[in-house]
């Protein structure tokens, strides 16, 4: 009689080694390639592992089939996936080609993010002190505004205390003015 073939490695499983055969299939494996496996290999048996989903194509279909970009740092040809170029050493985000353009823009706005964490934590901190509360009121609002997009790369911390800061110190203004404006009356009577 023959010996059995394992359905993973398709060679024969020998009497001397280690099987395991699948209980709902009936399927044989050596001991080896089930438990590297995870499981039965056989399509649609229940004791299949489970399958990863796909993940989307990092590649554009524009560079589908092509086997490399332009490096948009020095402008030399690289692998069409590759995240680093290997002439001069420039890393990317993703493996999506970028235009020279867009890849400075990425780059400037990345150099420019310790500068905003720091200026975000400022603001907040000045939102928080009532007598600086009106010039963080002015202040954190317009910096919020001319930095929305390099905020919204930042982890959402920066994002939820730029806009905390902004509530607290126009919330600390107004009571600042109301408490001005009733002993202003007080003081009158």
């Amino acid at each position: 009689m023959a010996s059995p073939t394992c359905a993973y490695c398709q060679s024969p499983i020998e009497d001397e080694q280690a099987r395991t055969t699948c209980h709902a299939c009936l399927a044989s494996y050596h001991a080896d390639c089930w438990q590297e496996n995870g499981g039965c290999g056989i399509y649609g048996c229940t004791q299949a592992p489970a399958v990863e989903p796909r993940k989307a194509v990092e590649i554009p279909v524009s560079f589908w089939g092509q086997e490399s970009k332009p490096c948009p740092s020095c402008g030399r040809e690289i692998l069409a996936a590759a995240l680093r170029c290997r002439h001069c050493g420039t890393t990317f985000a993703s493996a999506q080609p970028e235009a020279v353009d867009e890849f400075q823009r990425r780059v400037t706005r990345e150099g420019r993010l310790p500068q905003v964490r720091r200026a975000v934590a400022v603001w907040f901190v000045l939102s928080v002190l009532p007598c600086a509360a009106p010039v963080a009121a002015v202040g954190g609002t317009a910096h919020y505004r001319l930095h929305r997009e390099e905020i919204a790369a930042l982890p959402s911390i920066y994002g939820a205390l730029a806009k905390l800061g902004i509530g607290v110190s126009i919330a600390q203004t107004m009571a600042l003015v109301i408490v001005t404006l009733l002993y202003g009356l007080l003081q009158g009577s």
